[in-house]
């Protein structure tokens, strides 16, 4: 008869190992939508101040470019309806992971009168 000396501790490597391969680029992809969350939240400030009655374009253009320099700040106004629109994405490799991710993030607001 054969003896189950140490089979749980080989069980327990046999599962761990590949459980913590699929675990861990959750970790990271986590990680990068949770910086798209803070990146969002800093496209909306722009949009919003970008919208206020007395700031002109230059001003809005300039506190865009001091926040985020990779964003762009699109102003769109079709004579009725008026809005700041910034735009920008994070991209990044995640280990483990077959592609790189890339996350877009819009941030709009309307235009004060």
């Amino acid at each position: 008869m054969l003896s189950e000396a140490g089979s749980a501790e080989s069980d327990f490597i046999l599962l761990v190992v590949p459980a913590s391969l699929l675990v861990l680029p959750l970790f990271d992809l986590f990680g990068l939508y949770q910086s798209a969350v803070v990146k969002e939240q800093i496209g909306y400030d722009i949009a919003r101040y970008s919208a206020l009655a007395d700031v002109s374009s230059e001003e809005a253009n300039d506190y865009s470019e001091a926040r985020d320099p990779y964003g762009l700040l699109v102003k769109q106004d079709d004579g009725i309806d008026c809005s700041w629109v910034h735009s920008s994405e994070i991209s990044r490799r995640i280990n483990l992971w077959p592609d790189v991710v890339v996350v877009p993030i819009e941030a709009r607001a309307e235009c004060e009168n």
